[in-house]
Formats: C-alpha cells, sequence, structure tokens
C-alpha cells in the first residue's frame, strides 16, 4: 500500500511541476516517452511525457485499460517487490539506492538506463 500512494505521490507532483515549474518544464522540451514504474505481480503507474506535460495513469503501459491500443514503455523500472520499490524511492539517497538495488537484481531495468538518470534528475525538481 505505501509503494502505490507513493509513486501515486509522484506522479502528482510530476504532473503539477510539468504546469507549474519552469526548470521541469525546460528539461521536458524535446521528450516524448513512456515511463513505467511498477513492482513484479504488483501495481504499476505509468507516466505519459509528451508536449512538455507529464500524465499519469494507473496500470502498466503495455495494457492500458482506458486507452486502447498497447503501449510500449521507452523506460519500465520494475521492483522485485512492494517493499523494495518504497524504499528505492523513499531513501535518502536515491541514485544510490536505485544503483545498489539494480546491481543486486532486486530492481530490473527495460530500456534506455539513460533515461532512469534523465528521470531522477527530473524528480529531483519536485
Amino acid at each position: 500500500m505505501k509503494f502505490k500512494m507513493v509513486i501515486w505521490i509522484l506522479g502528482f507532483l510530476l504532473e503539477r511541476a510539468s504546469k507549474n515549474n519552469p526548470r521541469a518544464q525546460e528539461k521536458l522540451f524535446g521528450q516524448d516517452l513512456i515511463l513505467e514504474i511498477g513492482c513484479e505481480g504488483g501495481y504499476a503507474r505509468h507516466f505519459i511525457i509528451k508536449d512538455q506535460k507529464i500524465m499519469s495513469y494507473p496500470g502498466k503501459a503495455s495494457a492500458p485499460v482506458f486507452l486502447g491500443p498497447e503501449l510500449e514503455p521507452t523506460l519500465a523500472i520494475t521492483f522485485e517487490s512492494a517493499k523494495t520499490g518504497f524504499k528505492a524511492l523513499t531513501a535518502k539517497d536515491k541514485q544510490l539506492a536505485m544503483i545498489s538495488g539494480i546491481y543486486e537484481n532486486r530492481i530490473k531495468i527495460d530500456g534506455n538506463p539513460l533515461f532512469l538518470m534523465w528521470f531522477q534528475s527530473l524528480a529531483k525538481l519536485i
């Protein structure tokens, strides 16, 4: 439940930053991608980044309930468990937590890892 709440809050803050924060809007310029964050066999949320806006939706990007055709995420971050996801997303040093989780195979990255670094720099702005 904590993991689900953290991802929902992350989505809310990212959407708000894309509308109100000039530095975030500058970082979003020219980006057109789909980011998915979730845990294995559990909750997921995806973020559509397009036209300097971020839209957050529940569920996996490859199987959205209400968007119609399938969308493949540009970057998918999958945690081994909701507990692992919660710890990584709320850690004091989030970048170290993500890197150690990837190294220990508790976090799986599908897609271009450079987008992970870009996303982390965007998340620092909220």
